[in-house]
Protein backbone atom coordinates (compact mmCIF):
# COMPACT_ATOMS: atom_id res chain seq x y z
CA UNK A 1 0.00 0.00 0.00
CA UNK A 2 1.12 3.54 -0.66
CA UNK A 3 1.76 6.17 1.96
CA UNK A 4 -1.04 8.55 2.91
CA UNK A 5 1.24 11.56 3.27
CA UNK A 6 1.75 11.47 7.04
CA UNK A 7 4.97 10.87 8.86
CA UNK A 8 8.13 12.92 9.10
CA UNK A 9 9.95 14.22 12.12
CA UNK A 10 7.46 15.34 14.80
CA UNK A 11 9.95 17.93 16.04
CA UNK A 12 9.58 19.82 12.75
CA UNK A 13 5.78 19.82 12.83
CA UNK A 14 3.83 22.95 13.78
CA UNK A 15 2.40 22.99 17.28
CA UNK A 16 -1.34 22.30 17.03
CA UNK A 17 -3.56 21.87 20.10
CA UNK A 18 -4.02 18.20 20.83
CA UNK A 19 -6.43 16.18 22.96
CA UNK A 20 -4.16 13.56 24.47
CA UNK A 21 -4.48 11.03 27.28
CA UNK A 22 -1.77 9.21 29.17
CA UNK A 23 -3.10 5.81 28.14
CA UNK A 24 -5.74 4.94 25.57
CA UNK A 25 -7.60 2.07 27.24
CA UNK A 26 -8.36 -1.27 25.69
CA UNK A 27 -11.95 -1.67 24.48
CA UNK A 28 -14.43 -3.50 26.66
CA UNK A 29 -16.55 -4.60 23.71
CA UNK A 30 -15.86 -5.32 20.04
CA UNK A 31 -17.85 -6.09 16.91
CA UNK A 32 -16.20 -6.73 13.55
CA UNK A 33 -17.88 -7.14 10.16
CA UNK A 34 -16.57 -9.34 7.36
CA UNK A 35 -19.01 -8.73 4.54
CA UNK A 36 -16.85 -10.38 1.85
CA UNK A 37 -16.67 -13.60 3.81
CA UNK A 38 -20.41 -13.53 4.50
CA UNK A 39 -21.90 -16.23 2.22
CA UNK A 40 -25.23 -14.41 2.07
CA UNK A 41 -23.73 -11.10 0.93
CA UNK A 42 -20.21 -11.54 -0.50
CA UNK A 43 -19.67 -7.82 -0.16
CA UNK A 44 -21.32 -4.65 1.08
CA UNK A 45 -23.01 -3.00 -1.91
CA UNK A 46 -22.68 -2.66 -5.65
CA UNK A 47 -20.68 -0.14 -7.66
CA UNK A 48 -20.21 0.70 -11.31
CA UNK A 49 -16.95 -1.04 -12.15
CA UNK A 50 -14.70 -0.30 -15.10
CA UNK A 51 -16.40 -1.63 -18.23
CA UNK A 52 -19.88 -1.41 -16.67
CA UNK A 53 -22.65 0.98 -17.65
CA UNK A 54 -25.69 2.23 -15.69
CA UNK A 55 -27.78 0.28 -18.20
CA UNK A 56 -26.32 -2.92 -16.73
CA UNK A 57 -28.51 -2.33 -13.69
CA UNK A 58 -31.55 -2.38 -15.98
CA UNK A 59 -30.36 -5.60 -17.61
CA UNK A 60 -30.08 -7.15 -14.15
CA UNK A 61 -33.54 -5.91 -13.21
CA UNK A 62 -35.37 -7.12 -16.33
CA UNK A 63 -38.01 -9.84 -15.68
CA UNK A 64 -37.75 -13.13 -17.56
CA UNK A 65 -40.67 -14.93 -19.12
CA UNK A 66 -43.21 -13.55 -16.67
CA UNK A 67 -41.93 -15.98 -14.03
CA UNK A 68 -38.53 -14.75 -12.79
CA UNK A 69 -38.03 -11.25 -11.36
CA UNK A 70 -35.09 -9.44 -9.75
CA UNK A 71 -34.80 -6.61 -7.22
CA UNK A 72 -32.17 -5.18 -4.89
CA UNK A 73 -30.01 -2.08 -4.72
CA UNK A 74 -27.82 -3.35 -7.58
CA UNK A 75 -30.86 -3.34 -9.88
CA UNK A 76 -31.85 0.25 -9.15
CA UNK A 77 -30.49 2.77 -11.63
CA UNK A 78 -31.80 5.80 -9.73
CA UNK A 79 -30.54 5.06 -6.20
CA UNK A 80 -27.98 2.23 -6.37
CA UNK A 81 -26.05 1.13 -3.28
CA UNK A 82 -28.65 2.54 -0.87
CA UNK A 83 -31.33 1.06 1.34
CA UNK A 84 -33.98 3.29 -0.23
CA UNK A 85 -32.80 2.13 -3.66
CA UNK A 86 -33.33 -1.46 -2.56
CA UNK A 87 -36.76 -0.62 -1.16
CA UNK A 88 -37.86 1.16 -4.33
CA UNK A 89 -36.56 -1.70 -6.48
CA UNK A 90 -38.72 -4.10 -4.49
CA UNK A 91 -41.77 -1.94 -5.09
CA UNK A 92 -40.92 -1.78 -8.80
CA UNK A 93 -40.63 -5.58 -9.00
CA UNK A 94 -43.91 -6.01 -7.10
CA UNK A 95 -45.67 -3.79 -9.65
CA UNK A 96 -44.26 -5.94 -12.45
CA UNK A 97 -45.50 -9.10 -10.75
CA UNK A 98 -48.95 -7.64 -10.16
CA UNK A 99 -49.12 -6.71 -13.85
CA UNK A 100 -48.68 -10.41 -14.63
CA UNK A 101 -51.75 -11.26 -12.56
CA UNK A 102 -49.82 -13.69 -10.35
CA UNK A 103 -51.78 -15.21 -7.47
CA UNK A 104 -48.73 -16.48 -5.56
CA UNK A 105 -45.08 -15.54 -5.24
CA UNK A 106 -41.91 -16.72 -3.55
CA UNK A 107 -39.59 -13.90 -2.53
CA UNK A 108 -35.98 -14.93 -1.97
CA UNK A 109 -34.33 -12.63 0.55
CA UNK A 110 -35.71 -10.55 3.44
CA UNK A 111 -33.69 -7.38 3.04
CA UNK A 112 -35.22 -4.02 2.17
CA UNK A 113 -36.04 -5.08 -1.41
CA UNK A 114 -37.66 -8.38 -0.48
CA UNK A 115 -39.68 -6.94 2.39
CA UNK A 116 -40.90 -3.97 0.35
CA UNK A 117 -41.96 -6.23 -2.51
CA UNK A 118 -43.65 -8.72 -0.20
CA UNK A 119 -45.63 -5.98 1.54
CA UNK A 120 -46.91 -4.58 -1.74
CA UNK A 121 -47.81 -8.01 -3.04
CA UNK A 122 -49.49 -9.11 0.19
CA UNK A 123 -51.68 -6.01 0.52
CA UNK A 124 -52.71 -6.58 -3.12
CA UNK A 125 -53.96 -10.06 -2.30
CA UNK A 126 -51.04 -12.15 -3.57
CA UNK A 127 -50.11 -15.22 -1.50
CA UNK A 128 -46.51 -14.41 -0.55
CA UNK A 129 -43.84 -16.66 0.93
CA UNK A 130 -40.57 -14.93 1.91
CA UNK A 131 -37.48 -17.12 2.32
CA UNK A 132 -34.40 -15.79 4.12
CA UNK A 133 -31.11 -17.68 4.45
CA UNK A 134 -30.05 -15.84 7.60
CA UNK A 135 -31.53 -16.34 11.05
CA UNK A 136 -32.77 -12.74 10.98
CA UNK A 137 -34.47 -10.30 8.62
CA UNK A 138 -32.86 -7.15 7.25
CA UNK A 139 -30.10 -8.53 5.04
CA UNK A 140 -27.39 -5.89 4.90
CA UNK A 141 -29.37 -3.86 7.41
CA UNK A 142 -28.10 -5.45 10.62
CA UNK A 143 -28.84 -3.86 13.98
CA UNK A 144 -26.91 -5.70 16.69
CA UNK A 145 -27.42 -5.22 20.44
CA UNK A 146 -24.76 -7.58 21.80
CA UNK A 147 -22.83 -4.63 23.28
CA UNK A 148 -25.89 -3.64 25.27
CA UNK A 149 -26.97 -0.86 22.89
CA UNK A 150 -28.20 -0.93 19.27
CA UNK A 151 -25.33 -0.71 16.77
CA UNK A 152 -25.81 -0.89 13.01
CA UNK A 153 -23.22 -3.25 11.55
CA UNK A 154 -24.56 -2.83 8.04
CA UNK A 155 -26.35 0.21 6.64
CA UNK A 156 -26.29 3.17 9.04
CA UNK A 157 -27.70 6.27 7.37
CA UNK A 158 -30.89 7.34 5.70
CA UNK A 159 -29.23 9.19 2.84
CA UNK A 160 -31.34 12.22 1.98
CA UNK A 161 -34.42 12.57 4.16
CA UNK A 162 -36.59 14.75 1.93
CA UNK A 163 -39.05 12.59 -0.01
CA UNK A 164 -37.26 9.42 0.99
CA UNK A 165 -39.63 6.46 1.56
CA UNK A 166 -37.51 5.46 4.56
CA UNK A 167 -38.38 8.77 6.17
CA UNK A 168 -42.05 7.85 5.91
CA UNK A 169 -41.41 4.51 7.60
CA UNK A 170 -39.33 6.17 10.31
CA UNK A 171 -42.09 8.73 10.89
CA UNK A 172 -44.62 5.92 11.27
CA UNK A 173 -42.77 4.60 14.33
CA UNK A 174 -41.48 7.97 15.57
CA UNK A 175 -37.93 6.68 15.18
CA UNK A 176 -35.38 9.10 16.66
CA UNK A 177 -33.02 10.50 14.03
CA UNK A 178 -29.90 12.65 14.29
CA UNK A 179 -28.43 14.57 11.38
CA UNK A 180 -24.79 13.97 10.51
CA UNK A 181 -22.62 16.98 9.80
CA UNK A 182 -19.75 15.56 7.79
CA UNK A 183 -17.77 18.77 8.18
CA UNK A 184 -17.94 18.51 11.97
CA UNK A 185 -14.83 16.40 12.25
CA UNK A 186 -11.35 16.28 13.65
CA UNK A 187 -8.53 14.82 11.57
CA UNK A 188 -5.28 13.79 13.23
CA UNK A 189 -2.01 12.39 11.99
CA UNK A 190 0.04 9.53 13.40
CA UNK A 191 1.65 11.86 15.95
CA UNK A 192 -1.66 13.14 17.25
CA UNK A 193 -1.42 16.53 15.59
CA UNK A 194 -4.49 18.04 14.01
CA UNK A 195 -4.52 18.29 10.23
CA UNK A 196 -6.26 21.25 8.63
CA UNK A 197 -8.53 20.61 5.62
CA UNK A 198 -6.18 22.61 3.39
CA UNK A 199 -3.42 20.16 4.30
CA UNK A 200 -5.33 16.91 3.75
CA UNK A 201 -3.20 14.59 1.58
CA UNK A 202 -4.76 13.61 -1.72
CA UNK A 203 -4.88 9.98 -0.64
CA UNK A 204 -6.89 10.81 2.49
CA UNK A 205 -9.42 12.75 0.41
CA UNK A 206 -9.67 9.95 -2.14
CA UNK A 207 -10.21 7.32 0.53
CA UNK A 208 -12.76 9.17 2.66
CA UNK A 209 -14.75 10.90 -0.08
CA UNK A 210 -14.64 8.28 -2.85
CA UNK A 211 -13.49 4.85 -1.72
CA UNK A 212 -15.60 4.85 1.45
CA UNK A 213 -18.53 6.14 -0.61
CA UNK A 214 -18.34 3.46 -3.31
CA UNK A 215 -16.70 0.67 -1.27
CA UNK A 216 -14.13 0.27 -4.03
CA UNK A 217 -10.62 1.38 -4.92
CA UNK A 218 -10.56 4.34 -7.27
CA UNK A 219 -8.88 2.22 -9.94
CA UNK A 220 -11.84 -0.18 -9.95
CA UNK A 221 -14.46 2.47 -10.69
CA UNK A 222 -16.00 3.26 -14.04
CA UNK A 223 -15.62 6.91 -15.09
CA UNK A 224 -19.42 7.06 -14.81
CA UNK A 225 -19.53 5.72 -11.24
CA UNK A 226 -19.44 9.10 -9.54
CA UNK A 227 -22.18 10.48 -11.80
CA UNK A 228 -24.77 7.71 -11.85
CA UNK A 229 -28.04 7.84 -10.00
CA UNK A 230 -29.94 10.53 -8.15
CA UNK A 231 -30.15 11.66 -4.53
CA UNK A 232 -32.77 12.88 -2.11
CA UNK A 233 -32.10 16.20 -0.40
CA UNK A 234 -32.33 17.23 3.22
CA UNK A 235 -29.12 15.73 4.54
CA UNK A 236 -28.36 12.36 6.10
CA UNK A 237 -29.50 10.98 9.44
CA UNK A 238 -28.43 8.19 11.75
CA UNK A 239 -30.90 6.17 13.79
CA UNK A 240 -29.83 5.95 17.46
CA UNK A 241 -32.25 3.07 18.09
CA UNK A 242 -31.01 1.20 15.03
CA UNK A 243 -32.11 0.77 11.41
CA UNK A 244 -33.94 -2.52 11.69
CA UNK A 245 -37.08 -1.19 13.45
CA UNK A 246 -37.67 0.95 10.35
CA UNK A 247 -37.55 -2.08 8.04
CA UNK A 248 -39.74 -4.06 10.42
CA UNK A 249 -42.53 -1.67 9.42
CA UNK A 250 -42.52 -3.35 5.99
CA UNK A 251 -43.60 -6.73 7.40
CA UNK A 252 -47.35 -6.45 6.83
CA UNK A 253 -49.59 -9.29 5.68
CA UNK A 254 -46.87 -11.94 5.45
CA UNK A 255 -44.30 -13.80 7.53
CA UNK A 256 -40.64 -14.55 6.85
CA UNK A 257 -39.17 -18.04 7.04
CA UNK A 258 -35.60 -17.63 8.25
CA UNK A 259 -32.75 -20.12 8.01
CA UNK A 260 -33.89 -21.15 4.52
CA UNK A 261 -31.01 -20.95 2.03
CA UNK A 262 -32.20 -21.27 -1.56
CA UNK A 263 -29.85 -23.12 -3.90
CA UNK A 264 -31.92 -23.53 -7.08
CA UNK A 265 -34.74 -21.92 -9.01
CA UNK A 266 -36.59 -23.66 -11.85
CA UNK A 267 -39.07 -21.78 -14.02
CA UNK A 268 -39.40 -24.35 -16.83
CA UNK A 269 -42.62 -25.98 -15.65
CA UNK A 270 -46.16 -24.65 -15.19
CA UNK A 271 -45.05 -23.08 -11.89
CA UNK A 272 -41.85 -21.63 -10.44
CA UNK A 273 -40.00 -24.02 -8.13
CA UNK A 274 -37.60 -22.77 -5.49
CA UNK A 275 -35.50 -25.37 -3.71
CA UNK A 276 -33.18 -25.64 -0.72
CA UNK A 277 -31.10 -28.60 0.36
CA UNK A 278 -34.14 -30.16 2.03
CA UNK A 279 -37.30 -28.37 0.82
CA UNK A 280 -39.04 -27.16 -2.29
CA UNK A 281 -41.54 -24.32 -2.67
CA UNK A 282 -43.74 -23.48 -5.64
CA UNK A 283 -45.60 -20.38 -6.79
CA UNK A 284 -46.67 -18.57 -9.93
CA UNK A 285 -43.57 -16.36 -9.83
CA UNK A 286 -40.30 -15.99 -7.95
CA UNK A 287 -38.57 -12.74 -7.02
CA UNK A 288 -34.81 -12.84 -6.40
CA UNK A 289 -33.54 -10.11 -4.08
CA UNK A 290 -30.21 -11.58 -2.95
CA UNK A 291 -27.16 -9.27 -3.10
CA UNK A 292 -25.15 -8.91 -6.28
CA UNK A 293 -22.24 -10.70 -4.59
CA UNK A 294 -24.33 -13.85 -4.22
CA UNK A 295 -25.33 -13.70 -7.89
CA UNK A 296 -21.69 -13.22 -8.88
CA UNK A 297 -20.68 -16.26 -6.83
CA UNK A 298 -23.31 -18.39 -8.55
CA UNK A 299 -24.47 -20.18 -5.40
CA UNK A 300 -28.04 -20.25 -6.77
CA UNK A 301 -28.57 -22.41 -9.86
CA UNK A 302 -31.15 -21.18 -12.35
CA UNK A 303 -33.04 -23.43 -14.78
CA UNK A 304 -33.00 -22.33 -17.53
CA UNK A 305 -29.65 -20.59 -17.03
CA UNK A 306 -29.65 -16.82 -16.83
CA UNK A 307 -29.37 -15.31 -20.28
CA UNK A 308 -26.16 -13.79 -21.59
CA UNK A 309 -27.36 -10.22 -21.10
CA UNK A 310 -28.13 -10.66 -17.42
CA UNK A 311 -25.04 -12.78 -16.81
CA UNK A 312 -22.91 -10.12 -18.47
CA UNK A 313 -24.42 -7.40 -16.28
CA UNK A 314 -23.71 -9.47 -13.16
CA UNK A 315 -20.12 -9.98 -14.26
CA UNK A 316 -19.50 -6.34 -15.16
CA UNK A 317 -21.00 -4.70 -12.07
CA UNK A 318 -18.75 -4.61 -9.02
CA UNK A 319 -19.55 -5.71 -5.49
CA UNK A 320 -17.77 -3.39 -3.10
CA UNK A 321 -16.56 -3.90 0.44
CA UNK A 322 -16.93 -1.55 3.39
CA UNK A 323 -16.31 -3.08 6.81
CA UNK A 324 -16.77 -1.76 10.32
CA UNK A 325 -14.86 -2.26 13.54
CA UNK A 326 -16.97 -1.27 16.54
CA UNK A 327 -15.05 -0.50 19.73
CA UNK A 328 -16.80 0.13 23.02
CA UNK A 329 -14.88 1.77 25.87
CA UNK A 330 -15.47 2.51 29.55
CA UNK A 331 -15.33 6.23 28.87
CA UNK A 332 -14.80 8.79 26.12
CA UNK A 333 -11.18 9.84 25.54
CA UNK A 334 -11.76 11.63 22.21
CA UNK A 335 -13.59 14.83 21.24
CA UNK A 336 -17.19 14.05 22.29
CA UNK A 337 -18.98 16.67 20.18
CA UNK A 338 -17.64 15.84 16.70
CA UNK A 339 -19.45 13.61 14.22
CA UNK A 340 -16.38 12.08 12.62
CA UNK A 341 -12.75 11.42 13.44
CA UNK A 342 -10.20 11.20 10.64
CA UNK A 343 -6.76 9.63 10.60
CA UNK A 344 -3.89 10.45 8.27
CA UNK A 345 -1.43 7.63 8.78
CA UNK A 346 1.45 5.93 7.00
CA UNK A 347 -0.73 3.17 5.50
CA UNK A 348 -3.18 4.43 2.90
CA UNK A 349 -6.79 4.02 3.96
CA UNK A 350 -6.19 2.12 7.20
CA UNK A 351 -8.90 3.28 9.65
CA UNK A 352 -8.98 6.67 7.95
CA UNK A 353 -12.45 7.47 9.24
CA UNK A 354 -14.38 6.86 12.45
CA UNK A 355 -17.95 7.65 13.47
CA UNK A 356 -18.29 9.04 16.98
CA UNK A 357 -21.34 7.18 18.30
CA UNK A 358 -21.09 9.15 21.54
CA UNK A 359 -22.24 12.26 19.68
CA UNK A 360 -25.54 10.56 18.85
CA UNK A 361 -26.23 8.31 21.83
CA UNK A 362 -23.83 9.27 24.62
CA UNK A 363 -22.34 5.76 24.50
CA UNK A 364 -18.50 5.62 24.47
CA UNK A 365 -18.36 3.80 21.12
CA UNK A 366 -16.29 4.44 18.01
CA UNK A 367 -16.89 2.77 14.65
CA UNK A 368 -13.90 2.55 12.32
CA UNK A 369 -14.34 2.13 8.57
CA UNK A 370 -12.15 0.32 6.06
CA UNK A 371 -12.99 -0.03 2.38
CA UNK A 372 -11.95 -1.91 -0.73
CA UNK A 373 -8.43 -3.38 -0.76
CA UNK A 374 -7.71 -2.31 2.83
CA UNK A 375 -10.84 -4.07 4.00
CA UNK A 376 -9.95 -7.13 1.92
CA UNK A 377 -6.56 -7.28 3.62
CA UNK A 378 -8.04 -6.93 7.10
CA UNK A 379 -10.50 -9.76 6.44
CA UNK A 380 -7.50 -12.11 6.24
CA UNK A 381 -6.56 -11.25 9.84
CA UNK A 382 -7.95 -12.62 13.10
CA UNK A 383 -10.30 -10.49 15.20
CA UNK A 384 -7.50 -9.86 17.72
CA UNK A 385 -5.18 -8.72 14.95
CA UNK A 386 -7.81 -6.35 13.55
CA UNK A 387 -8.44 -4.86 17.00
CA UNK A 388 -4.68 -4.44 17.43
CA UNK A 389 -4.51 -2.48 14.16
CA UNK A 390 -7.43 -0.31 15.22
CA UNK A 391 -5.97 0.40 18.65
CA UNK A 392 -2.61 1.27 17.12
CA UNK A 393 -4.36 3.97 15.12
CA UNK A 394 -6.29 5.35 18.10
CA UNK A 395 -3.17 5.38 20.25
CA UNK A 396 -1.29 7.21 17.52
CA UNK A 397 -4.07 9.78 17.50
CA UNK A 398 -4.68 10.22 21.21
CA UNK A 399 -1.99 8.73 23.45
CA UNK A 400 0.65 11.06 24.87
CA UNK A 401 4.23 10.03 24.13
Amino acid sequence: MTACGSGGNPATRPTVPRVMVDVVPDPIGVQITRWRADPFARGSYSFLAGGAQPSDRELLAAPTGGRLFFAGEATDRDYPATVHGALLSGERAAAQILAQGAASAVVVGAGAAGLAAARQLAVSGVDVRVLEARDRVGGRVWTDSSLGVPVDLGASWIHGVSGNPLTTLANDIDAPRVHTDYENRVVRDSYGYGVNPTDFPDAFVEVTSIEHEFAADIGELSPEATHEGSAFGGGDVLLPDGYLPVLDELIVGFTVETGVAVDSVDTTTSFAAVSTATKSFTADVVLITVPLGVLKEGSITFTPPLNAERRGAIDRLGMGLLNKVVLQFDEIFWEPAVDLLGYVGPERGLFSEWVNVAKYTGEPILIGFNASSVAEKLETLTDDEIVSEAMMVLRNMYEAR
